[in-house]
């Protein structure tokens, strides 16, 4: 909360002592205490109303939906009677980072309604093993990355990722085991920019093939063309997405639009959580879902034993699938096996330059209720494209 803001919509002595001791760093409590107030919720409501005066002032003064008023600034000259005249005055603002959330989110909502119920059911598959679940795993996807081959060593585009990435689920849902239930899973960094601005959240400056709207469209014709695809071999399908440090918001507007598409298949289900660990129980085997770009490989058993202390107890095989590297990394740890994927795009200038190399390719892994692991199938580039 900045205080100093505050301060300028302070009408009463009180309110001005209030803030003035909030802005040296003394708690609501401590205020209170100090200034003889019945309670810090007393504090707390007086902050809530200064705040929205803040906000009453922010549209009065013509702040864009979405940003923050920061400072205002006044330019004033002396007239010859020695007194001061205004002259301009002009506001700061900068993006409200949880109101720009909000905002996606309400936008995303409203436009899902247009698609709702778009998706007839479809007929489910004759038969399926209930004591299996397959997991087709998708990390590191980068969609909208632009990469010049003669640069890169490979051409990347739009429709070629989008391409490669529907070749690679076709290929595995004609090799892997008939499961009753599988996943597709997302381990973050589905899309290459969050926006037009094309950079990381660190700033770092990317390649993309076009606008950003063009490239949820076609993120959401893939989606739908995948999760349409595991319906025709599998009786349950669920969608399973975590952010990544490329693409972090993408999941919560991806998820709105999917849900909305495909509202009257009963047998298609969404995982909605905003969390950046999410996990699945098959049995006795736990599965847990991380892009790696905020917690190191080497600490998510232990939260893994935080987050899932029930179903640690319960459960003999537990997985973490992780991507960010585009390699495969594996270690055995004794309260789960952890391992990062190789990623099936190819590399941008900046991963090129940096000396990454590496076979390029796509798994899907097939889980047992009792077992464990039983099987795995991998869709390899070349294969893809050949």
């Amino acid at each position: 909360m900045n205080f100093h803001i505050l301060e300028q919509f302070c009408k009463t002595d009180l309110q001005k002592e209030v803030i003035g001791l909030l802005k040296k760093g003394y708690t609501y409590r401590h205020t209170a205490d100090m200034l003889g107030m019945k309670s810090h919720s007393s504090v707390g409501n007086m902050v809530k109303r200064l705040g929205k005066l803040r906000k009453k002032a922010e549209l009065d003064k013509g702040i864009a939906d979405g940003f923050t008023l920061d400072k205002v600034s006044t330019l004033t000259r002396t007239n010859d009677d020695g007194k001061k005249e205004v002259i301009l005055e002009w506001t700061k603002s900068s993006k409200d980072k949880e109101n720009e959330l909000q905002i996606i989110k309400d936008t995303t909502n409203y436009l899902a309604e247009k698609v709702a119920n778009r998706a007839e059911p479809m007929r489910a598959p004759v038969y399926g093993d209930d004591s299996l679940l397959t997991v087709y795993v998708q990390t590191d996807l980068h969609l909208g990355q632009y990469s010049w081959g003669k640069e890169t060593g490979t051409d990347v585009n739009l429709d070629i990722v989008k391409r490669t990435a529907f070749g690679a689920i076709s290929i595995l849902s004609e090799t892997t085991p008939k499961s009753y239930k599988c996943l597709v899973l997302d381990i973050g960094d589905t899309l290459h920019a969050s926006n037009d601005a094309a950079r990381t959240k660190s700033g770092h400056e990317l390649d993309t093939d076009t606008r950003h709207a063009k490239v949820f469209e076609t993120l959401v014709d893939l989606k739908i063309d995948m999760i349409d695809l595991a319906l025709q071999k599998h009786s349950e399908v669920e969608y399973v997405i975590v952010a990544g440090n490329h693409s972090e918001l993408v999941g919560h507007y991806l998820t709105a639009m999917l849900k909305a598409y495909y509202r009257k298949e009963p047998r298609f289900t969404i995982n909605c959580e905003p969390t950046l660990h999410k996990y699945y129980k098959h049995g006795k085997t736990l599965l847990g879902f991380h892009h790696g770009h905020s917690t190191p490989l080497n600490r998510l058993p232990e939260v893994m034993v935080w987050d899932r202390k029930d179903d640690i107890s319960s459960t003999d095989h537990r997985y973490w699938l992780t991507g960010h590297v585009h390699k495969d990394t594996v270690i055995d740890n004794p309260i789960c096996r952890l391992e990062s994927f190789r990623n099936l795009t190819p590399n941008d200038s900046w991963a090129a330059g940096a000396g990454f190399r590496g076979h390029k390719q796509a798994v899907a892994i097939t889980y047992d209720k009792e077992h464990g692991e039983v099987a795995r199938n991998i869709a390899n580039i070349k294969l893809i494209n050949s």
